[in-house]
């Protein structure tokens, strides 16, 4: 059974969101933990606090960010050609583990990850760019004009809600980073606050009321 194109694009994005997370989570530590924090990103490049390369980690996240705001809100126009920027950006880094001789580790010190991810997720980026373009042909295709969804006041709610997180993060990963317990309090509401994030921006609809 085909996927109906707005099924699919849902699809894509929640992949997007959790391809964010390993974007997310560096951003905001690298800002609230400062220097006690090194990170590392996409083809290797890394940082401590917002020193190095962070200004290219920004950008990545200010891509990544801006993909999942137009596509849930059916910007279609400029969404099209940044989802697939964003889908390109993520295959030729998976793609060079997947390669790679050597075995790659997606490492979370604060969490305790240490997991061999890189030849599983070449695979499923391929994938997802794969069913970008599908998607993207359809919409190119499609006669009617994409339908903008109405900001509700749950929208509004769950990005206040989103933002209301931030002094919490900046307390639990600025002053609490030698307790480990409480640091990872501040990292489950990063991870927290990204999910958030997007669904702040999910077209939700209101029931009619029943007559």
């Amino acid at each position: 059974m085909k996927l109906k194109p707005d099924r699919l694009l849902h699809l894509i994005l929640i992949y997007v969101m959790l391809s964010g997370f390993t974007y997310w989570l560096p951003t905001i530590r690298g800002l609230f933990d400062g220097p006690s924090y090194s990170w590392s990103s996409w083809m290797g490049i890394v940082g401590t606090g917002i020193g190095g390369q962070y200004w290219l980690l920004l950008i990545f996240t200010a891509l990544m960010t801006t993909v999942v705001i137009l596509g849930w809100r059916n910007t279609h126009k400029p969404f099209r050609w940044l989802l697939l920027t964003w889908f390109m950006l993520l295959v030729i880094e998976s793609g060079s583990w997947f390669f790679s001789s050597e075995t790659v580790y997606l490492k979370g010190d604060t969490l305790g990850l240490d997991l061999s991810l890189g030849k599983v997720i070449f695979p499923f980026d391929i994938l997802f760019l794969s069913l970008s373009c599908v998607w993207i042909i359809r919409d190119l295709k499609s006669k009617h004009s994409p339908h903008r969804p109405s900001w509700k006041r749950l929208n509004r709610n769950l990005l206040i809600l989103s933002s209301s997180l931030l002094p919490l993060q900046f307390i639990f990963l600025r002053f609490f980073d030698n307790y480990k317990i409480l640091d990872q309090i501040g990292v489950f509401l990063t991870i927290f606050q990204w999910i958030l994030l997007n669904l702040s921006f999910y077209p939700w609809k209101t029931r009619s009321p029943i007559s």
